[in-house]
């Protein structure tokens, strides 16, 4: 596939800039119940954008990318957002607390995470399509490592990987509609945010209103609106509550309908997403960014830019830890992710020429079927060894409670790129009062794996009568018998000592506050 360095460059400032003015336009609306009539921005304008997680996150990826390499895994991204991305609300806040614990992805993101489904994880998936313009599988597969450090199991991933999908194929594909079919072949069909997708396309296909369709929106999709306000109008047609964190299906329904109602006018999309309400800055900076994608720095007016600059104003990232690290400005943000990008084709081999002369036809971008095998283990951590992957299986909640057996599950996969069979002894370490059955050592035999053998799962059982600790630490040490020169890997993990049950929350008024706010008695 043909894309010049000069194309490249024009279609990822746009990109940015996008985030920028989207971002900036929404965010004084941003988690507001209510129909927004806009045409341009509502703030006091300074020459700068409005600061925004959205640009931070991906900001955050960028110096991870740099210091540790383009094979980053949801671990090391993981240590990132733990470490140096300082706000913690929804899913952040909870995510950040179960990676201190010494939980890792996906279960960071699953336990004890009632935002799993909001929006925190689709807003920050630029990047990726960036790494892989025209190879929207890999941009899935980074989405997938991204999304699940915080969102685990839930819709967050597959809104993530939805949009990643369809901002890679943007380099080589503007049809919109064909845009939408690409990006939901990487997701499961019935996943919430499949559904809604489709649904928020068949109100645009159909030509309905933004304001029936926001009617169809809020019938279906609503989820809940934490402390922010709600209209009046809203509140008397029911739409006050919803589930809480059931964010991500009605703002993705949001910005289908937007971008395919409006499609080809970048102003309309966007003043579109921000009328429906709900997290506005996310829907129309993600539109801004993917018009950006498609057709460059060019199809933003400079109306757009001019009052808020090409500078990058941060707002969760640690300014102490990573002073003189954050870039400055769009500029240098689209320079630092370019030299990666040069880095990514070489290492992938990707099927990108910046010469037109031999380049390849553009392929098709759908997902082939074996894709969605990924979604196999949002449910298990994974670790990739040489030689050997394993998967480490909760079994449910990772807790454990006085005098009750906790079920463990160790998945051993040869990974073995040659024709051997392996032995592999296994022994469990744990605390001095833990019980583990049936015994701390068991041995796994791993055929060749191109015989479709090669995978087996050994099972513990441990139990503590009474549990004096926060924390119970546990190491999987994994040793080859016989080949691999004693080659020995080690998987640490923890189970947690939670108590406590959950009391209904009694939602109420304080118009003090705002005007018609959800607030939980305290």
């Amino acid at each position: 596939m043909y894309l010049s360095l000069s194309d490249y460059r024009r279609r990822m400032l746009g990109c940015w800039i996008g985030k920028n003015v989207g971002g900036t336009l929404g965010m004084p609306m941003e988690w507001n119940r209510q129909k927004n009539e806009v045409v341009y921005y509502t703030h006091k304008m300074t020459g700068e954008p409005l600061p925004n997680d959205d640009l931070d996150i991906q900001v955050l990826w960028l110096l991870a990318l740099e210091d540790k390499g383009l094979d980053v895994d949801s671990k090391d991204l993981g240590q990132y957002f733990n470490e140096l991305m300082i706000f913690t609300h929804g899913e952040y806040g909870i995510a950040k607390t179960n990676l201190r614990a010494g939980l890792q992805p996906p279960v960071a993101g699953t336990h004890n995470n009632e935002f799993k489904d909001s929006c925190g994880s689709f807003i920050r998936s630029e990047i990726w399509a960036c790494l892989f313009p025209g190879h929207p599988e890999l941009a899935a597969r980074y989405a997938i490592e991204d999304a699940t450090i915080d969102h685990g199991n839930g819709e967050g991933v597959y809104a993530e990987v939805f949009v990643a999908a369809m901002e890679s194929a943007c380099f080589f594909e503007t049809d919109l509609d064909k845009l939408v079919e690409i990006g939901l072949s990487y997701i499961p069909e019935e996943c919430a945010v499949a559904r809604a997708v489709r649904h928020g396309a068949a109100c645009a296909r159909a030509g309905m209103s933004r304001e029936d369709a926001r009617k169809v929106m809020l019938d279906n999709w609503i989820g809940h609106i934490e402390w922010h306000y709600i209209s009046s109008e809203d509140e008397a047609a029911g739409y006050k509550e919803g589930k809480m964190g059931w964010d991500v299906p009605s703002n993705l329904f949001i910005m289908v309908y937007s971008m395919l109602a409006c499609a080809g006018d970048f102003d309309r999309s966007i003043c579109t997403a921000v009328y429906f309400g709900e997290d506005t800055d996310c829907t129309a900076g993600t539109i801004a960014a993917m018009y950006g994608l498609m057709y460059g720095v060019d199809c933003i007016d400079e109306k757009w830019i001019a009052p808020i600059g090409r500078g990058i104003k941060t707002v969760s990232l640690d300014p102490f830890r990573l002073y003189g690290r954050i870039p400055a400005t769009i500029d240098e943000m689209s320079a630092r992710v370019e030299q990666l990008f040069i880095k990514a084709v070489e290492h992938f081999h990707l099927d990108i020429q910046f010469e037109a002369e031999g380049a390849g036809e553009v392929p098709d971008f759908h997902a082939r079927d074996y894709f969605r095998n990924a979604y196999d283990d949002l449910n298990t951590v994974r670790y990739a060894f040489p030689y050997l992957t394993v998967r480490l299986d909760y079994c449910g909640e990772p807790v454990l409670r006085p005098g009750v057996p906790k079920k463990l599950r160790l998945v051993l996969s040869n990974s073995d790129k040659y024709v051997s069979a392996d032995r592999v002894q296994v022994h469990l370490y744990a605390q001095d009062e833990v019980q583990v059955l049936p015994g701390k050592d068991q041995v796994a035999f791993l055929t060749m794996p191109h015989h479709g053998g090669g995978v087996r799962a050994v099972e513990y059982e441990v139990m503590v009568e009474q549990m004096t600790r926060p924390v119970y630490r546990f190491v999987a040490e994994l040793t080859f018998e016989e080949n691999k020169k004693g080659m020995t890997h080690c998987v640490p993990f923890v189970l947690l000592n939670e108590g406590g049950e959950p009391v209904p929350t009694v939602w109420e008024k304080k118009p003090e506050l705002y005007p018609i706010p959800n607030q939980p008695r305290q």
